[in-house]
C-alpha cells in the first residue's frame, strides 16, 4: 500500500475514533438540551401540552450548572425572568401554557421552582464567582420567607402556592416542595434557624401522616390546628408522580435519612420490572401499569444501587429525563454541603 493511501486510512480512522468517543462521553446534559430545551431558553414539558413552568426551568437552571454550561444557564434564566418573573409579588408565575390565548392566565406561583432557582443562583454565584447571583437569589429567598413560610399549630411550613393553600382551620402541603438539600444549604447561608426548623418539620410531617394503608409519602397532605398530618382530600391519595422527589431530595440530604426506611421497603416488595407506577396510600390500590424510566431511578436511588448518568430514549419524556438526571446528582450528593 502506498503511502498516500496508508495516510489516508490512518486518517479515516482517526475520525471515526473521534466521532464515536464525542458520542459516548457527551453528556447526559448534552441529550436534555437537545430534546426539551427550546432555543428561546424555554425548558418543554412535552408530557404537558408543550407548556414552560418554573419546576422546568428550575431543572434546568440546576442541571446546566453542574454540567458547568454557562450559555445554557444564562439563556434558561432570562428566559424565566422575562416571561415568569411577577414584579408586584416577587415570585415566579408557575406556568407559561404557550398554546393558550393567554400562556399567564394562573398567575399563582409554584413554590418549589422558586425554592429550586433561589438555591441553584447560591450556588451558580459560587461556582462561577458572580456576586449578582447571590443578590438576586438572596432577594427571591426573602419573599419566600416572608410571603411562603408560615407558622401553623406552632410550625413553620411551606405554602405550595400564594393562592389557595392556607385555610382557617388547616393549610394543604406538597411534600416534595421541602427541597432538603437546598434547605439545608439555604440554612448555612443564612444563619437563619427557620430554616432548619421548615426542613425538620417537614420531616416530621411526612413520617406523622395518620390513616395510611401503604406508609409512603402521599402528593399532597393536610396539617390541621392541632398539627396532625392526613392525606388531602382534595386530590386523589395517591403516592405518585410529586411524591417520588421526597425520596430523591431525602437521599441528596443523607442517604441514611431513616425517613427512607418506608420506601425502601415498600420498593423491595416488588421486582424493578413490575413496580406499580403509584399507590392509593389509603386503600392500598395500585396502578395498572409499571414505573416509568425516571421513577425506576428513583427505586435505584433509594434501594443502593447504582445510579449512573442516564442514556435517554425517544420514549422518555421531560419529567422521565428530569427524574433521572436528578436521581444521579442525587446519588452523587451535587452541591452537598458538610
Amino acid at each position: 500500500m502506498k503511502i498516500k493511501d496508508l495516510l489516508k486510512k490512518s486518517l479515516t480512522t482517526a475520525l471515526v475514533i473521534a466521532s464515536l468517543s464525542s458520542t459516548a462521553f457527551a453528556s447526559v446534559w448534552d441529550d436534555y438540551k437537545q430534546r426539551y430545551l427550546a432555543a428561546d431558553g424555554s425548558i418543554i414539558d412535552t408530557g404537558n401540552n408543550k407548556i414552560s413552568h418554573t419546576e422546568g426551568q428550575s431543572y434546568g437552571l440546576l442541571f446546566s450548572l453542574y454540567f458547568d454550561d454557562q450559555d445554557a444557564f444564562t439563556k434558561i434564566l432570562n428566559w424565566t425572568d422575562n416571561n415568569l418573573y411577577n414584579q408586584e409579588k416577587g415570585l415566579y408565575i408557575w406556568a407559561y401554557k404557550r398554546n393558550e390565548n393567554d400562556p399567564l392566565t394562573d398567575k399563582n406561583n409554584a413554590t418549589d421552582g422558586d425554592l429550586m432557582i433561589a438555591w441553584v443562583l447560591l450556588e451558580a454565584a459560587k461556582k462561577w464567582n458572580n456576586p449578582d447571583y447571590r443578590k438576586k437569589g438572596e432577594k427571591l429567598l426573602s419573599v419566600i420567607q416572608n410571603t411562603l413560610i408560615v407558622d401553623f399549630a406552632r410550625k413553620p411550613v411551606l405554602l405550595p402556592g400564594l393562592v389557595s393553600f392556607l385555610e382557617n382551620s388547616s393549610v394543604t402541603i406538597n411534600p416534595s416542595y421541602y427541597i432538603y438539600p437546598a434547605l439545608k444549604t439555604i440554612n448555612k447561608h443564612t444563619y437563619q434557624k427557620k430554616w432548619k426548623q421548615l426542613s425538620d418539620e417537614g420531616k416530621r410531617m411526612i413520617s406523622a401522616v395518620e390513616g395510611r394503608k401503604i406508609p409512603i409519602t402521599p402528593d399532597w397532605i393536610t396539617k390541621d390546628l392541632n398539627g396532625k398530618v392526613h392525606v388531602s382530600d382534595r386530590w386523589p391519595a395517591r403516592s405518585s408522580y410529586d411524591a417520588i422527589r421526597v425520596p430523591v431530595y431525602l437521599y441528596w440530604e443523607d442517604e441514611n435519612a431513616p425517613e427512607l426506611a418506608e420506601w425502601k421497603k415498600w420498593f423491595s416488595s416488588f421486582p424493578a420490572d413490575s413496580t406499580p407506577a403509584y399507590v392509593d396510600v389509603l386503600s392500598g390500590e395500585k396502578a395498572n401499569y409499571n414505573m416509568s424510566s425516571g421513577l425506576l431511578n428513583v427505586r435505584k436511588l433509594v434501594l443502593g444501587e447504582n445510579v449512573s448518568e442516564p442514556v435517554f430514549t425517544d420514549k422518555d419524556d421531560y419529567y422521565n429525563a428530569s427524574l433521572s438526571i436528578l436521581a444521579y446528582l442525587a446519588y452523587n450528593h451535587a452541591f452537598s454541603q458538610k
